[in-house]
């Protein structure tokens, strides 16, 4: 009966809590000058991530009246690389959404991501970026979680591990996963576990656009490439008990590049299965075109929920991320 502990007050602490942890992120980013920009909610295909089946539908219509399908947006990120031109850092903060199918203890259909993206920094300095919004918001929540551990999240350095050293630390402990596989949830708390218990950084996944069997690495096709080492120059950061809260990236400055890996990746084709016109993302490649000398942001996303999970996990282990917020939307709690 969500509707009533809501009102009855269970969730005095943790509205407190998420509102303090907001509040921490935009003091971050005003010290570190970050703008705030406003990214619409409602997109075309461009507002979808990788795994284009989870993009959610929504119908509009043209002035004529003709029905036009569109998607409730899952990331800002092409709107903020375009902010990036004009003002360098930005950030917005807002509803990611996602078709989810099945009810999980990791996934909501509706969830906060904030969003930052840059031009003056490369991976080195994205890193550093998420290492201090993120512990900013730690700070803000210490007292809602045990102390000593979000002290020691906060006072020590992130773990930082290329995702080649990861597969062999992670086979050589016992837990079994091939090269170029994704990291599920148990591998990638396992890799907190044996690196001390911190947030742990894994860069540098495999240069995969479109994968071969099911369970490969999948990464957005804007994401720059080294494809000499078949690399793609991204991170993703693990927080302990939670696994991945965040997404992240040096994007692609070449429009001819990306439009490339585009088309040879794993959401074209998706686009192409459901009728969606992959021209929607024309619009993005000018956007690119008008970079000069190839030059492109850097950015990620972060799942606000995980990071607020991460700190009621201090306490309580294997906490559910519907614990995280108020009124979750999932497929368990959707008549609310």
């Amino acid at each position: 009966m969500r509707h009533l502990e809501v009102t009855d007050g269970k969730f005095v602490k943790l509205t407190t809590m998420r509102a303090a942890m907001l509040r921490a992120a935009r003091n971050w980013f005003d010290e570190y000058n970050f703008t705030e920009v406003p990214c619409p909610h409602i997109t075309g295909a461009t507002g979808s991530c990788e795994w284009f089946p989870n993009a959610m539908p929504v119908t509009m219509f043209e002035t004529d009246g003709t029905e036009k399908d569109m998607f409730l947006r899952q990331t800002a990120q092409l709107y903020l690389e375009g902010f990036t031109q004009a003002h360098n850092r930005v950030y917005t903060i807002g509803p990611s959404f996602r078709q989810e199918r099945k009810a999980t203890t990791r996934h909501l259909s509706e969830f906060t991501l904030i969003e930052l993206e840059g031009r003056d920094f490369e991976l080195p300095g994205l890193l550093e970026n998420i290492e201090g919004v993120v512990k900013a918001m730690l700070e803000a929540a210490s007292d809602f979680g045990d102390p000593a551990v979000v002290s020691k999240w906060i006072n020590q350095p992130f773990n930082h591990i290329k995702y080649a050293d990861a597969i062999v630390l992670l086979n050589n402990s016992g837990n079994p996963v091939e090269d170029g596989d994704d990291l599920g949830h148990d591998e990638e708390t396992k890799l907190c576990e044996l690196l001390g218990g911190l947030p742990t950084f894994v860069t540098h996944y495999p240069a995969i656009l479109m994968p071969e069997k099911e369970g490969q690495v999948i990464k957005f096709f804007s994401m720059k490439r080294d494809i000499a080492k078949n690399e793609t120059i991204c991170a993703d950061l693990l927080l302990p008990e939670v696994g991945e809260a965040v997404g992240s990236a040096v994007r692609e400055g070449s429009a001819t590049i990306c439009k490339k890996q585009f088309e040879d990746s794993i959401m074209y084709k998706h686009m192409l299965e459901r009728g969606v016109d992959p021209g929607q993302f024309d619009w993005y490649f000018e956007v690119l075109a008008k970079s000069e000398d190839n030059h492109q942001s850097s950015g990620c996303g972060i799942g606000f929920e995980r990071v607020v999970q991460s700190v009621l996990a201090t306490k309580s282990l294997r906490q559910s991320i519907k614990n995280a917020i108020e009124i979750p939307r999932a497929p368990d709690f959707l008549m609310i």
